[in-house]
C-alpha cells in the first residue's frame, strides 16, 4: 500500500466533514434550527462509527474496513462498524490472509449494489469468540452470490469459515489461536 491509499481516503473523509458544515451553515441560514439538531446528531453517530474501526488494533483491518466505509458511499453502500480488540494471535490466521479476503469481499458486495440506485445499510461487527474472532455482516444483500463472486475458496484457504444466513446476514469467523487457550 502506497501513501496514495491512506490520503484517498482522508481526503474522502474531509471531503465528507466540509460537506456536513455547508450543509448545518445553510440549515442555519435558513432558520431551520430543528433540523440542525438531528442532522448534527446523524453525523456524530457516522463519524463515531469510523472512530470504532481502530479500536480492533489490527491496523489493516482497521485501513479495510474504513476503505470500504468510504468506498461504499459510490456503490450505495452505507457501512457502520462495531469491533471489539482483537486479542493478541498465535499460529495460523494472519492479518494480511484476513485483510485479502475482506478486499474480495468489499469488492463484490460493491459490484453487486452498485448502479441499482438503492441505498442500502451495511452493520459490521468484530467480536471475540472462543478460538477466534467473529465478523457479522448483517443487511439485506444477496450473500450467496456475493461470498460465490469473492471465491469462497480463498476464505478458505485463508482459515476463515463463512456461513451465509439468508438475505439477513454473513457471519465470517476468523480462526487462530490465543494465549490464553
Amino acid at each position: 500500500m502506497g501513501p496514495e491509499e491512506p490520503l484517498k481516503v482522508l481526503r474522502a473523509q474531509y471531503h465528507d466533514f466540509l460537506n456536513r458544515l455547508q450543509v448545518i451553515s445553510g440549515l442555519l441560514d435558513l432558520g431551520r434550527h430543528e433540523k440542525i439538531k438531528e442532522y448534527l446528531g446523524r453525523a456524530a453517530e457516522e463519524f463515531a462509527a469510523r472512530g470504532r474501526v481502530a479500536k480492533a488494533g489490527l491496523p489493516g483491518l482497521a485501513w479495510v474496513l474504513l476503505r470500504f466505509q468510504a468506498e461504499g458511499v459510490a456503490a450505495g453502500v452505507k457501512v457502520f462498524c462495531d469491533l471489539e480488540k482483537v486479542p493478541p494471535r498465535e499460529g495460523p490466521g494472519s492479518e494480511e490472509a484476513l485483510v485479502a479476503c475482506l478486499e474480495k469481499l468489499h469488492a463484490a458486495i460493491a459490484a453487486r449494489v452498485a448502479g441499482t440506485g438503492e441505498e442500502r445499510v451495511l452493520t459490521i461487527t468484530g467480536r471475540n469468540v472462543p478460538g477466534g474472532y467473529l465478523l457479522t455482516y448483517a443487511g439485506a444483500f444477496p450473500w450467496e452470490e456475493i461470498t460465490a463472486a469473492a471465491e469462497k475458496a480463498v476464505f478458505d484457504g485463508a482459515g476463515i469459515a463463512c456461513k451465509v444466513f439468508g438475505l439477513e446476514k454473513l457471519e465470517l469467523f476468523w480462526r487462530f489461536a490465543t494465549g490464553e487457550e
